[in-house]
Parts: structure tokens; C-alpha cells; sequence
């Protein structure tokens, strides 16, 4: 998530969103400690074949693998778009890649389980369309964005 396009109203509104998510898992320093373990896995996380990342106090389901090819996509979409539409993309190729990408985890639900604490659940996009997809932040903070970017949101007043 670009931290520095959003107004100040929707750092807030995100930064509440965050902090809800974190205390279904025991707060900000397990959630901090979660993206973490991502960022240090050896390969990304999506990409396992069981469906399935178990950080230190929990684990993430979403049912599938997902091959390397669509979260390589995903990776450059996100670093490269500047709209919320993630298929708002001039190259042709690319966009059918992306299209592809989106058909493939449009369905999946992400559950992420924590020892003796609620969880939470999460789907990859808030809204597709015939030529609109909108990835879901949190998706994007849990599995793409650096720690420092997700540290930002928790420190801004």
C-alpha cells in the first residue's frame, strides 16, 4: 500500500482497520511478529502447496497453492499501478496476466489462526469487476508490503 498517496482520512480509517485486525490476535507486537516470519520465509509464503503458512504462534490457510507465476505478478502490479484498479494497465500482456492472477485468488479466503486468540479471516480482493479489481489492503500489508510500511500506519496520528 502506497503509504504516501492516501489522505490523511484513509491512513486513519486503514490504521483502525489494522489495529482491529491485530487485536484478533493479541496486538500490534503479534501482528508486527506474524509479517515478520513472512518477510523471512524462505520462499514466499503463497507459493507453499499446501495452502498453508505456520508462522511461530499460528497459521494462515487459504485451501490452494499458488503458483510462483501469479504472485510474481502480483508483486509487479502492485509496485507499479497508481489506482486502486488493479487491471487499470497499459501493457496487454500484462493485463491478461493479471486477469489470470486475479481469476485464480478472486475465491480464496485467508484465515489466519492465532494460539488462544480469535483470528480473523480476509479475501484477497474488496471488489472485481469485468474490468476492475481492488486489491484488499490487508491482503497487500500481510503478504507484500515491507514491515516498515506496516510499522507507518500503526505510529500515524
Amino acid at each position: 500500500m502506497k503509504f504516501n498517496t492516501l489522505s490523511h482520512e484513509e491512513k486513519l480509517e486503514f490504521q483502525k482497520e489494522l489495529k482491529n485486525y491485530a487485536d484478533k490476535i493479541g496486538g500490534k507486537s503479534h501482528f508486527l511478529k506474524m509479517i515478520e516470519d513472512i518477510k523471512e520465509a524462505k520462499n514466499h509464503p503463497l507459493s507453499n502447496k499446501t495452502g498453508k503458512f505456520h508462522f511461530k504462534d499460528g497459521t494462515i490457510t487459504w485451501g490452494k497453492e499458488i503458483y510462483d507465476d501469479k504472485i510474481k505478478i502480483l508483486k509487479e502490479v502492485i509496485r507499479t499501478t497508481h489506482s486502486n484498479n488493479l487491471l487499470d494497465i497499459d501493457k496487454t500482456k500484462l493485463k491478461k496476466d493479471t486477469l489470470n492472477a486475479v481469476k485464480t485468488l478472486v475465491k480464496l479466503e485467508f484465515i489466519v489462526e492465532f494460539k488462544n486468540q480469535e483470528g480473523f479471516s480476509f479475501k484477497p480482493f474488496l471488489k472485481v469487476e469485468d474490468e476492475y479489481a481492488e486489491l484488499n489492503p490487508i491482503f497487500q500489508v500481510i503478504f507484500f508490503d515491507g514491515l516498515d510500511s506496516v510499522k507507518k500506519f500503526f505510529k500515524y496520528k
